[in-house]
């Protein structure tokens, strides 16, 4: 037979303490709550910051890979310094590019340019805008720096500029920059043939398109025309051709040993980095494989005696002044 127990005792021994069980469990919710709330504010501050900033980071090191080697090789005789970057929205930001030409070895300033970009990719240029005289002469913002200019012969021009005359009134001593266009391509031996040996060549506007590219063009702007029901003037057609014959690509390696294969291998590099530009310069890659390089223009650097010998060349078109200044 059992023991006789004592239920009496044994009912006070286990005796179920409730408030305090909910005290404990309401402590933990607590704590689990807490820890749940802090993990979303981390998760929210890692997505709406730190990721937007390793992406933005991310694409500013590629625009750095390749922007200011695309400013040499399609702006006349100018080269582009890092500036600095600042965020101007949650996933986008701007980079800013100091602009300077060489005026012989002395760097000159030339202006602002600006690229704009989001965490996911994509760039646009701002700045470098210019203004116009009554002569048709332009300046770039903000130093009132001469623009470069290059008349294209695949093109027509209402005006070319030709400012031989005002080589004389530069004193003698000065180093003048000058935009030289030619009446034809030629190659970089026929260039130095005509030029007097005391001019420096800082940079060329190269051919990039074929005379049957141009006809092309005409012709495609024609049928999209006519699909809208227009008829393109001649003044439209040579708007075309000039717009495509004015889409710049220079050497700037004219005064190197080796500056044309130096030239086509900088460019197949940029080929190979990510940007709204790489089809463009592959394609340029390709035709200067395939059509060699020559010139139709040169940016020479010089005094204003040497540059007013160039003046009596029937095969130079235009010559636009650029930067004046005392050499070193």
């Amino acid at each position: 037979m059992l023991p006789n127990t004592n239920i009496e005792n044994s009912s006070d021994d286990i005796t179920f303490d409730e408030k305090a069980f909910l005290r404990k469990a309401r402590f933990k919710s607590i704590i689990r709550i807490t820890l749940i709330s802090l993990c979303v504010a981390i998760g929210i501050f890692v997505l709406s910051f730190v990721i937007p900033e390793i992406m933005l980071g991310n694409q500013e090191n590629r625009i750095n890979s390749f922007y200011p080697n695309l400013v040499k090789f399609t702006e006349p005789n100018t080269f582009a310094l890092s500036g600095e970057s600042y965020n101007v929205r949650l996933l986008g930001r701007q980079k800013k590019y100091y602009l300077f030409r060489l005026i012989g070895d002395k760097p000159h300033p030339a202006g602002t340019i600006t690229v704009d970009f989001d965490a996911w990719g994509g760039e646009q240029t701002n700045g470098n805008n210019y203004f116009s005289v009554s002569n048709s002469k332009e300046y770039l913002i903000p130093y009132a720096v001469p623009k470069l200019r290059f008349y294209n012969p695949a093109a027509s021009y209402e005006k070319i500029i030709r400012e031989f005359d005002t080589l004389k009134n530069i004193p003698k001593n000065q180093l003048v920059e000058m935009a030289i266009s030619f009446n034809k391509p030629l190659t970089l031996d026929e260039i130095k043939v005509m030029m007097p040996q005391d001019l420096k060549l800082m940079w060329g506007a190269v051919r990039v398109f074929k005379d049957e590219d141009y006809e092309n063009a005409v012709k495609n702007a024609e049928e999209k025309a006519k699909k809208n029901g227009r008829i393109l003037t001649q003044e439209d057609k040579e708007n075309i051709k000039r717009n495509l014959a004015e889409r710049l690509v220079g050497n700037p390696y004219l005064d190197s040993t080796n500056g044309e294969k130096e030239f086509i291998q900088e460019l197949e590099v940029l080929v190979n980095i990510p940007s709204y530009h790489s089809n463009n310069i592959k394609r340029t890659v390709s035709f200067l494989k395939e059509n060699g390089i020559k010139y139709y223009g040169v940016v020479v650097v010089g005094s204003p005696e040497s540059l007013e010998k160039l003046s009596s060349n029937p095969m130079i078109t235009g010559a636009v002044l650029g930067i004046v200044t005392t050499p070193y």
